[in-house]
């Protein structure tokens, strides 16, 4: 293993060189917004849009890896653009999220249901600690960029959140975001 220095484009997430990618579409998020019938009307006026993209940088042999997250602006119903939003798999593992670009807000709810927020803007640096949920939410009209870093084996536990939902729901309210309480929350 040895150093090496890697490039992040702050306004797109671009990395070079990075060793793998995906993209997270509209339709992968049926059941996580509220408003199924909004989400349906959006996919068929605009197709399957794409909600954010992950790229990433995994040294063979290191215990961390880090990446970008690029979201797209947008609102399903009352809701903006947002990460699915996940526990770790290994509970004892955290992370960091580093604004590059864009605006947002960092959803998060603890196991024994606390819930906190950190604004995502650029130059803030929000500290995940082990064992709290954590989902982005893309409150701008711009691309949020931010750049992450955790433990290669920290994992994802969807699970959780996609069958009980967050206790939080982020919403537009007279043009600014507000958090309110998820009817749809499953205790």
């Amino acid at each position: 293993m040895l150093p090496e220095g890697v490039k992040i484009d702050p306004a797109t997430g671009a990395m070079t060189p990075h060793t793998g990618e995906y993209t997270k579409r509209l339709s992968e998020f049926r059941g996580v917004y509220q408003d199924g019938k909004a989400l349906d009307e959006i996919c068929a006026a605009q197709g399957d849009i794409p909600t954010y993209k992950v790229v990433e940088y995994r040294a063979e042999g290191s215990d961390i890896f880090f990446g970008t997250t690029t979201m797209y602006p947008g609102r399903v119903g009352q809701e903006y653009f947002m990460t699915r939003g996940h526990y770790h798999a290994r509970r004892d593992r955290g992370e960091i999220y580093y604004t590059q670009s864009g605006e947002g807000l960092l959803l998060l709810q603890s196991r024994n249901g606390e819930t906190r927020t950190v604004e995502m803007k650029p130059g803030t640096c929000a500290f995940i600690p082990p064992d709290w949920a954590h989902r982005s939410v893309n409150t701008g009209s711009t691309q949020l960029v931010f750049v992450w870093c955790c433990s290669q084996d920290a994992g994802h536990d969807y699970g959780e959140i996609a069958t009980k939902g967050m206790r939080q729901r982020v919403i537009a309210k007279n043009g600014s975001p507000v958090c309110v309480p998820n009817p749809g929350y499953a205790a």
